[in-house]
């Protein structure tokens, strides 16, 4: 419901366009994949999903990207679980969303990587946040966009009450790393 909102608001102040995830000639894709690790006194964890969802509109450069919390594996099924239910507390906030746009033009006659920043909104755990995510963009044949991404979360700045002394160092650091196919329909 938040992320719905939240997405309501942007097209609401004109940030994104309210044709960016159904025009013609845009970005999408499905089976992005997102892992987050997580540096924990007990070890190193891992969490994956490729069932991330996202929009790229070409013209208005505004990206719209989600995923469901409980898509999310881990290694650990009881990691999993506490991770689920008691930290990200996926029945209540069952979305994380990142709405923004591109600040910098991509070139699509360019096949070599380009690095681009998207400043947006991170919706997560009921909280929302400006941010400034950098990302590598190629463009590939057929129609395609390779899309790369890492990026440092922290767990309190969205309310998410993991224990700062499960973290090495005491940091409550998530680091995220996107990689997805985008395919123009």
């Amino acid at each position: 419901m938040k992320s719905f909102l939240l997405i309501s608001m942007l097209l609401v102040c004109g940030f994104i366009s309210p044709t960016a995830i159904t025009q013609e000639g845009a970005y999408h894709t499905q089976k992005g994949e997102v892992d987050l690790h997580f540096d924990l006194m007990v070890g190193k964890m891992k969490a994956n999903t490729n069932q991330a969802s996202s929009s790229l509109d070409i013209k208005s450069e505004a990206v719209i990207f989600n995923m469901k919390v409980a898509s999310f594996e881990f290694d650990n099924s009881i990691i999993e679980q506490q991770f689920k239910d008691v930290y990200m507390e996926a029945d209540k906030y069952p979305q994380t969303s990142f709405v923004g746009k591109i600040k910098k033009g991509i070139n699509f006659n360019s096949k070599s990587v380009q690095h681009v920043e998207v400043e947006g909104v991170l919706a997560m755990h009921g909280i929302s946040k400006k941010r400034t995510i950098s990302a590598s963009i190629t463009v590939l044949e057929g129609n395609r966009l390779h899309v790369k991404s890492e990026f440092t979360v922290l767990a309190s700045e969205h309310d998410i009450n993991i224990p700062v002394s499960f973290f090495t160092n005491g940091k409550d650091e998530i680091r995220v790393v996107l990689d997805a196919i985008y395919e123009k329909k």
